[in-house]
């Protein structure tokens, strides 16, 4: 890679970590929030209105500026979707415990952020163009996974073999990892019981073998833990 090039990437790298920096408070509120305490699905919550602000706010001047230069802002979008989702899938994993109702909130929370990027490309512009095919495979694939695992935490942890095989369809990694911290944000209700304990809280599932999932896995899962649990990825 030339100079040009190396200082042209860097300097799409640092846009695209301003944005991200200035999206991190409304993350972290977000991870914050007492989800199992949460009521009713109302309208998309403040912490979304806050990222779609600073989008709003740098996407139309980053893109006028480099208007003749059409390609250098498809690179930015792209790096930007490649970092924002991950981090926010991260956040959401913080989410805990979250009641049937608060992961409906999430999931309307979810698809706002995902119809904001998805349009990120012609945002605000009065010229509405196409996003980039490769663009947009980013933000779908990384937006439906952030959907599918609000869906596995809103299904009933029980009959259980209906349960594994809902997260192994909708979730088809069949990452053990990801089952355990699906089920730390899972809220338990006293009245509830797993089929299986290993002391206070804890529960085994046997992830049963399948198409998607080749080898029989055990994995112990933790329901209706506390906020202070650290995400572990």
């Amino acid at each position: 890679m030339d100079t040009f090039s190396t200082v042209i990437s860097s300097s799409i790298q640092l846009l695209v970590q301003d944005l991200d920096a200035a999206c991190d408070p409304a993350l972290t509120a977000m991870s914050k929030m007492q989800w199992q305490n949460v009521e009713h699905v109302g309208d998309q919550s403040p912490y979304v209105t806050s990222v779609i602000l600073h989008i709003k706010q740098n996407v139309p001047i980053i893109r006028d500026n480099l208007a003749s230069t059409r390609k250098y802002f498809t690179q930015f979008c792209v790096k930007f979707a490649n970092s924002f989702i991950p981090k926010f899938i991260t956040h959401l994993f913080k989410c805990k415990p979250i009641s049937m109702v608060g992961a409906e909130q999430l999931l309307l929370d979810t698809h706002s952020l995902k119809m904001v990027l998805l349009d990120l490309p012609s945002i605000s512009s009065q010229v509405v163009r196409k996003a980039p095919a490769s663009y947009t495979k980013i933000v779908v694939k990384g937006m439906t996974r952030a959907e599918m695992i609000l869906k596995v935490v809103m299904a009933p942890h029980e009959p259980l073999v209906v349960f594994v095989d809902n997260y192994i369809k909708l979730l088809t990694d069949c990452n053990t990892e990801t089952f355990q911290k699906i089920l730390d944000m899972k809220s338990k209700p006293d009245s509830e019981k797993p089929l299986e304990e290993d002391g206070p809280g804890h529960v085994h599932f046997r992830i049963l073998t399948g198409p998607a999932c080749p080898a029989e896995t055990t994995c112990t899962g933790r329901m209706g833990q506390g906020q202070g649990d650290e995400d572990r990825g």
